[in-house]
């Protein structure tokens, strides 16, 4: 048995296999490749995720860390249903209160802050793209695993995040306050009238999803990384409502849809240095 970081292009099944606190690693014979990156240990008590590259093991973990996303409902516990009741309480406000924000915003539109609007939207969804490759890009030239590892990572939570996105946009068909002065103007679900296209936000789902991945990775030894990304990530939301392009619930369920997602897609890809076991087989 060893403790270590492991390089998932050597694991030959699911790196992760989710118990409370107890994740089970399985890898290579000793003395092989695996082994040799095995051995090298971050310091104690120092979180660690396991590191990626990109091939077929990288693309497979997406379908499993898909399923372990869209499982954890049947494993919750009570800070869980908490976070849940705390998400539909606040979107039950801001659906009570979305025409009078709309009203309000709509109402005071001014130069500067249609100058900071225009700036942060491509953020949700022309610049996001851009960053995770960039960020990948880096990382190679670098040669800064760290760096590749949070770009793949990254890109994992998004193609997870945009696919429960898609669902929720086909079956929530919710008119965008641009056509419409009524918040609760809903079409029949996988209808394909484009003017229903409202619910969630696209954009604010993206933009989270980065932020909250880049602040997973770098949080820790960067405390400002998340003011900064949640900074921007937040204002990229109120742009959404700014242009008129969504209602502020859906901003919040977007924002809300791209943190847990991501959140839990760290979750699963983290291995803690203490209490967990890599099995030599």
């Amino acid at each position: 048995m060893c403790r270590a970081q492991t390089d998932s292009s050597y694991l030959q099944k699911d790196a992760l296999q989710s118990n409370a606190d107890t994740v089970t690693v399985f890898s290579a014979a000793p003395g092989s490749p695996a082994d040799r990156t095995l051995a090298t240990d971050s310091p104690p008590g120092q979180d660690s995720l396991i590191q990626y590259h990109l091939n077929g093991t990288f693309f497979k973990s997406i379908f499993s860390d898909a399923a372990y996303v869209v499982s954890r409902p049947a494993h919750w516990q009570e800070k869980d249903f908490r976070n849940l009741g705390i998400v539909l309480g606040t979107t039950g406000a801001f659906m009570l209160a979305d025409k009078e924000i709309k009203k309000i915003v709509q109402s005071n539109q001014h130069g500067f802050t249609g100058r900071v609007a225009s700036i942060v939207e491509p953020f949700g969804n022309r610049y996001s793209p851009y960053i995770m490759a960039g960020m990948f890009v880096m990382g190679a030239a670098i040669q800064n695993q760290e760096l590749k590892n949070a770009a793949l990572l990254t890109f994992k939570s998004y193609a997870i995040s945009t696919s429960l996105y898609l669902l929720s946009k086909t079956i929530g068909r919710r008119n965008r306050p641009a056509y419409t002065d009524n918040n609760f103007d809903f079409n029949a679900p996988f209808s394909s009238d484009p003017q229903h296209t409202s619910f969630p936000s696209g954009h604010t789902l993206t933009v989270t999803t980065l932020a909250t991945a880049v602040s997973e990775a770098f949080g820790k030894e960067h405390p400002w990384v998340p003011w900064a990304a949640y900074g921007i990530a937040g204002l990229t939301g109120v742009s959404r409502i700014y242009h008129n392009r969504h209602w502020s619930s859906d901003v919040w369920i977007g924002a809300a849809l791209g943190y847990f997602v991501t959140r839990s897609v760290f979750k699963n890809n983290r291995v803690k240095k203490r209490g967990f076991e890599v099995v030599w087989r």
